[in-house]
């Protein structure tokens, strides 16, 4: 073996890759001009005196300049106890293949984006830290979009930005454009946890917000044939355009929603899309009453549980004490009280003006109870659907009912409520088998599919 004399030192090869990759000024001219300075430069912190400073020496001393604007510089990875680097020879972190594969290249991926790590720190690695990504924003995405596709059919329409006056269809897209402003700002000042940090935000407001008070609506079940496709088109829509904004920092699973959401029209992948670009307002009126509402609803909830209340048995009244109510005389005001009672399930709402806190009327009426007692009814129906595999386009299907005497007269009753809610076309009920109530319970109710 001999040293190559032309070999001056690694890291002044290092150095010089801002215009040695072109082999400028050789060739590659306007190249190199296009490209200089880089946007930014991205390694770990033990390169400061490295690469990062040969290549700032060396680019000065020749053009005068840096070569880069900005330097993402990442920290060191840590085991769990905070104690060691993480190394081959102590195995002293879960392998990253069975990382990925239990969890998704998106997991791990986003987990690292949201660390510390990402602007210098050192992270502890945790295995508990990926899961939980894996189940708070890749799962809830998926249910999303399993959702949508359920109930959206098989054949999908050209894409086009939908016209709903419904107060929750207006709300998510105000959402989706506040995130896509706030990931925006945040990408361009190389902030990359705080990128990624109205994403989580955003999946928890879409899954547990949005799509729990628009089911019914998206069913079909409630509202018009209208509102039905006015909430499937704002689904749609807003899955489509959130996964260009995730596309950076989830590609593998924007790719799948992107995929199953776009038209004829839409580009191969999303990641040959361009970012998107809707109209935003500041501090939108429309935010600032939802996360008025929202509060209300979580004191109400709370306030039936400190009483042992099912929140399926309705109630007669809330009260909203607050300072003023001027929030809900706005003209959408009633559709945001409509929402509170509905998540509350109380049939009044009334005001008192003082400081913010909620009183629940507990009185239950016979009518009250009954309505609780239907409610609990159709979500059991519900349940053995699923259990059964039933799609909802499985409406052919018998329910099979055993009850008492009083079960009978309740389910002649409210045969039709029962029928629209659980897709059953037939109900047939006989006599239950040992059909002692047990206390508290009012029927005695047995269901089966009729096979």
């Amino acid at each position: 073996m001999k040293r190559v004399p032309e070999v001056f030192d690694c890291w002044f090869e290092s150095g010089s890759m801002p215009y040695a990759q072109f082999h400028y000024p050789f060739e590659n001219e306007k190249e190199f001009e296009r490209s200089f300075p880089a946007n930014f430069i991205s390694e770990g912190v033990d390169q400061t005196r490295g690469w990062f400073y040969n290549m700032l020496v060396l680019s000065v001393g020749l053009f005068g300049r840096s070569a880069f604007e900005n330097v993402v510089t990442t920290g060191l990875v840590l085991s769990e106890d905070g104690k060691q680097k993480l190394s081959k020879k102590l195995k002293n972190y879960p392998d990253p293949s069975y990382v990925m594969e239990k969890y998704g290249a998106d997991s791990l991926r986003y987990y690292l984006l949201s660390a510390p790590i990402v602007h210098g720190e050192d992270l502890k690695f945790s295995e508990k830290g990926v899961e939980e990504i894996y189940k708070k924003i890749i799962v809830r995405l998926q249910n999303v979009l399993s959702f949508y596709e359920l109930y959206a059919g098989k054949k999908q329409e050209d894409l086009v930005f939908p016209k709903s006056a419904h107060i929750l269809d207006e709300w998510i897209f105000a959402r989706l454009g506040e995130v896509r402003v706030e990931v925006e700002n945040a990408m361009e000042k190389y902030e990359m946890d705080r990128a990624v940090r109205p994403l989580s935000l955003f999946v928890d407001d879409l899954s547990t917000w949005y799509l729990q008070n628009s089911r019914e609506r998206l069913k079909g079940k409630e509202g018009s044939e209208t509102d039905c496709i006015s909430a499937r088109e704002t689904l749609r829509y807003v899955l489509f355009e959130f996964s260009k904004i995730i596309a950076p920092f989830i590609p593998f699973v924007s790719e799948e929603i992107y995929q199953k959401v776009k038209d004829d029209k839409g580009k191969e992948s999303v990641h040959l899309e361009k970012w998107p670009q809707m109209e935003t307002l500041k501090d939108d009126p429309l935010l600032v009453l939802m996360n008025e509402t929202r509060k209300i609803v979580s004191l109400g909830l709370e306030a039936r549980a400190k009483e042992a209340l099912k929140v399926r048995q309705p109630l007669k009244k809330i009260t909203l004490k607050m300072e003023t109510k001027s929030l809900f005389i706005v003209p959408i005001g009633k559709e945001f009280l409509s929402l509170i009672a509905d998540r509350v399930n109380v049939k009044e709402i009334a005001f008192d003006l003082i400081t913010t806190e909620v009183e629940l009327d507990t009185e239950i009426t016979p009518e009250l109870k009954e309505e609780g007692i239907l409610r609990e009814f159709i979500r059991n129906v519900q349940d053995l659907r699923k259990t059964e595999e039933l799609n909802p386009t499985d409406r052919k299907q018998t329910l099979l009912v055993s009850t008492d005497d009083a079960g009978k007269k309740f389910l002649k009753k409210f045969e039709k409520e029962i029928k629209k809610a659980t897709l059953f076309t037939e109900i047939e009920h006989s006599d239950i088998e040992n059909g002692e109530k047990k206390d508290g319970e009012d029927i005695v109710i047995s269901i089966s599919v009729k096979k």
